[in-house]
């Protein structure tokens, strides 16, 4: 059974009252927390896992675990890469771009180059050579090498 975590809407005149006083930034910071404590516990879930399990896999208490789910963890790049390993998912699967989405950026060198001969005719008498410039040629080369990137 999968089951998705989800929030529930209050509606409130003092609820309202007090979120109108949180400064945007902070609100915004605070839905990411929460989101991405959501994420963990889906994907933990989806794995089967309860706290407890996902602490035995991840090596860590299942008190940090509990702190990690809360949605108040300010989590460091490398506590979320070692979550992602251990979820088996990308790491930004992991913090929440849809799975299935693939960018492909196309890599392209182009390269032209201007190839102009240039011969120094000097005279066997003695004299002041005389320069010379011959036809000049063109060559132009590219290739293109695709890289994939998850979205």
């Amino acid at each position: 059974m999968n089951k998705e975590t989800k929030a529930r809407t209050y509606n409130s005149s003092r609820l309202q009252e007090l979120l109108d006083e949180v400064d945007p930034k902070e609100m915004e910071k605070t839905k990411v927390k929460m989101q991405l404590a959501a994420r963990i516990e889906d994907l933990m879930r989806a794995k089967g896992w309860n706290k407890s399990q996902f602490a035995e896999h991840t090596g860590k208490n299942p008190s940090e675990i509990t702190k990690w789910l809360s949605g108040t963890h300010n989590f460091t790049i490398d506590i979320l890469t070692e979550i992602a390993l251990t979820l088996d998912v990308e790491l930004m699967t992991l913090l929440g771009a849809p799975i299935s989405n693939q960018v492909v950026y196309q890599k392209k060198i182009e390269v032209k180059v201007v190839v102009q001969p240039i011969v120094l005719l000097t005279p066997s008498n003695g004299q002041e050579g005389k320069m010379v410039t011959a036809s000049s040629h063109q060559f132009s080369s590219s290739f293109s090498q695709p890289k994939v990137y998850e979205a």
